[in-house]
């Protein structure tokens, strides 16, 4: 596990708002990490790992 994001940062780099990626780390579609009872971090390579299977089992083709 390498470098740990916020929520905010993790938003910035997603392109969408830190709410967005609280609610969908909630929901279990992004991996989390609970430092403490209310500090969670994101690893990019996981949440980057997790997004590429949610969109290949949704049949989304990546543009690279």
């Amino acid at each position: 596990m390498g470098e740990l994001l916020t929520a905010d940062e993790l938003a910035n780099r997603l392109k969408v708002r830190p709410t967005t990626v609280k609610e969908w780390a909630r929901a279990g579609w992004l991996p989390a990490v609970r430092v403490s009872p209310k500090v969670v971090r994101f690893d990019p390579a996981e949440v980057d790992r997790a997004i590429r299977e949610r969109a290949d089992r949704k049949g989304v083709k990546d543009d690279e």
